[in-house]
């Protein structure tokens, strides 16, 4: 009822972006709107610092059933990898070839 309320007045608000985490663990997940990317090496801390600042956040909660697209099983290597002032670049073709899940 509340839904049908928010869309008939057209007082939808758009939902915050969540908070910043602390330093995701090997195996855990992180998401950017859509786009899941699994944490497969030790995150620097500079770049969770770029990662956050780019959008990525802590997946919020354990088993996410939404749908969505998955970045490449080698996104993060490929991100830790690349220069800083390359980083830019690598996460547009992360973005671009990320995959719909299965």
């Amino acid at each position: 009822m509340k839904d049908w309320i928010r869309n008939a007045l057209s007082i939808r608000q758009k939902r915050r972006a969540a908070p910043v985490g602390s330093l995701p663990p090997v195996g855990a997940t992180i998401v950017r709107g859509p786009i899941k990317m699994t944490i497969t090496h030790d995150v620097p801390p500079d770049l969770w610092d770029w990662l956050v600042l780019s959008g990525w956040r802590n997946m919020p909660v354990k088993n996410d059933r939404r749908k969505g697209m998955q970045a490449s099983k080698s996104a993060l290597k490929d991100l830790i990898d690349a220069d800083p002032q390359e980083r830019n670049r690598a996460h547009s073709r992360i973005l671009e070839q990320a995959q719909p899940e299965e």
